[in-house]
């Protein structure tokens, strides 16, 4: 019988009220958010957390470093598209602009995460 593991999020750039939040929200769907790569431990999921355009490459570049293969969230200050085509580009699985509702947040985090919606639904 295989052992449950808690689903693990690294968080990267983000300040203490973000991480704060971001924890609430990603605690309801059972995923344990970290903000240190050591504490992590083989993360599942990395969010990174980008404040302008031409810091995504660098970010995307120390997520890959903290975790390789996993899937990279960014996390944009709003909505821009050319923003996301920018991160998706560079290889982010996913983009979400934090004055969105946070509700689309968990949607986005369900659907790389099919396991969520059955395990804390």
């Amino acid at each position: 019988m295989a052992s449950l593991r808690t689903t693990r999020a690294l968080l990267l750039g983000a300040d203490e009220s973000l991480a704060s939040l971001l924890a609430d929200v990603l605690g309801d769907l059972g995923i344990a958010l970290f903000l240190d790569a050591g504490d992590a431990a083989r993360p599942d999921l990395v969010l990174a957390h980008v404040e302008r355009g031409e810091a995504i490459l660098p970010v995307l570049t120390r997520a890959r470093a903290c975790a390789a293969a996993v899937p990279v969230v960014v996390l944009l200050p709003f909505a821009d598209e050319r923003l996301v085509s920018r991160a998706l580009c560079q290889g982010a699985r996913a983009c979400f602009a934090l004055g969105r509702p946070l509700d689309e947040l968990r949607a986005l985090l369900r659907s790389h995460f099919p396991l969520l919606e059955t395990t804390h639904g």
